[in-house]
């Protein structure tokens, strides 16, 4: 009896090993494709995003039902997939910032090649880059293949070469919402002083431009990205622009329990607005008299010190907004930024920095020669918070 359970353990034994081993004995991806996303006109690689870019799907035949594959470009306008089975597929760019193609059947092998001559939605044309003093600057045209307005354009900063609107460490945007003409110039500049807690003195960065069009879903359209050695970064005067409000007094001042004047490490001058809230807070000011910002709405920043005593009490899911109006009252000629974790608020003292032209518009256009409103709220907060304001202006930046 023993024998016979033995016979018949090693005998499953030896049955499940060699199943085992005809489970494993396919044949490994033996085909491989390659190629390029070429520009039409100017038989150049349309650039692109690594991350959240362009990508190609491939539906392999024979296999029903068959999941498709996706496969990434790069950067640089390139694209490879060398772990396939060889067979016939259907191929078509999938996410893409250029004019949709037909899709097309390919016999994949051992190293194809596919390229793909596309129609970009927009072309970054005549990119000049400069560096003057702590700023980059660069200017460039744009080339819109389709009526659809041009929604956004801006410059990115990495370390690494793949530098684009979702890797970056420092971004200057505009928003356009327009249709452009190719003889228009654009101008976006990142200063290397003010954001020197991402830059490193005598350290190379990538700088890149790129736009995006209003229609959803596509893809930035970017030139190729320049390699800056940046040197030494001097630090600047703090612009003087003009006074929106010093905060050395409370007078039209209301939210939360205060306001109150707190000397405690003002950011200018003696006072700051104090103001302690719970669960929420709402601050505002109304002003007796107007404030001529002096600034235009392209090129216009609003800039204010904000401190704040725990960041981790806020629910940064909820938006909450900061608002200027020259109506004296909330949504009527109203510029406005939505509050939310973007801003890299930390606990204690931050500097706020707000683009004219990156702001939403309600109820009508502002005045910017006569402000007489300003109100920040957050309405979902876990506990009691201090919040202080100071050194409240407008200035240019280019």
């Amino acid at each position: 009896m023993k024998t016979i359970i033995k016979y018949l353990f090693f005998s499953c034994v030896f049955s499940t090993l060699l199943y085992s081993c005809k489970l494993d004995n396919y044949d490994y991806p033996d085909a491989s494709i390659s190629g390029r996303i070429i520009d039409s006109e100017t038989n150049e690689l349309v650039q692109s995003d690594l991350i959240n870019g362009t990508t190609i799907k491939l539906i392999e035949h024979g296999y029903d039902p068959v999941s498709p594959q996706y496969l990434r470009v790069k950067s640089d306008g390139t694209y490879a997939n060398t772990l396939l089975f060889s067979n016939t597929y259907t191929v078509q760019p999938d996410s893409r910032n250029f004019l949709q193609l037909d899709e097309q059947e390919i016999k994949i092998d051992n190293n194809t090649k596919l390229d793909f001559v596309v129609t970009p939605y927009l072309r970054i044309k005549d990119v000049s880059f400069v560096k003057d003093g702590n700023t980059i600057i660069v200017t460039f045209s744009i080339q819109q293949n389709t009526p659809d307005a041009v929604r956004k354009i801006g410059l990115y900063a990495h370390s690494e070469s793949i530098v684009g609107e979702p890797v970056r460490l420092v971004a200057s945007e505009r928003i356009i919402n327009r249709p452009v003409n190719s003889e228009e110039v654009f101008k976006l500049a990142i200063n290397l002083a003010k954001n020197s807690t991402f830059f490193k003195p005598n350290k190379s960065y990538y700088f890149r431009v790129g736009a995006v069009t209003s229609v959803p879903g596509i893809k930035f359209n970017y030139a190729p990205s320049k390699l800056f050695e940046i040197g030494e970064i001097v630090p600047e005067p703090e612009p003087v622009g003009t006074i929106f409000d010093n905060c050395e007094s409370i007078q039209g001042w209301a939210g939360g329990d205060g306001p109150v004047l707190s000397s405690e490490n003002p950011q200018q001058g003696s006072y700051a607005i104090k103001f302690t809230s719970g669960g929420g807070f709402i601050i505002q000011k109304n002003f007796d008299q107007p404030v001529d910002s002096k600034v235009g709405l392209e090129y216009g920043v609003l800039q204010f010190d904000l401190y704040i005593s725990d960041v981790s009490l806020f629910n940064w899911d909820w938006p909450g907004q900061i608002e200027i109006t020259s109506s004296g009252n909330p949504d009527s000629q109203e510029l406005h930024w939505n509050f939310m974790s973007q801003l890299r608020l930390k606990n204690g003292w931050n500097r706020v920095v707000l683009k004219l032209s990156e702001a939403e518009i309600s109820g009508g256009n502002i005045d910017l020669s006569a402000i007489n409103f300003f109100r920040m709220y957050h309405l979902d907060v876990q506990g009691p918070v201090e919040v202080k304001i100071d050194n409240m202006k407008f200035y240019e930046e280019y």
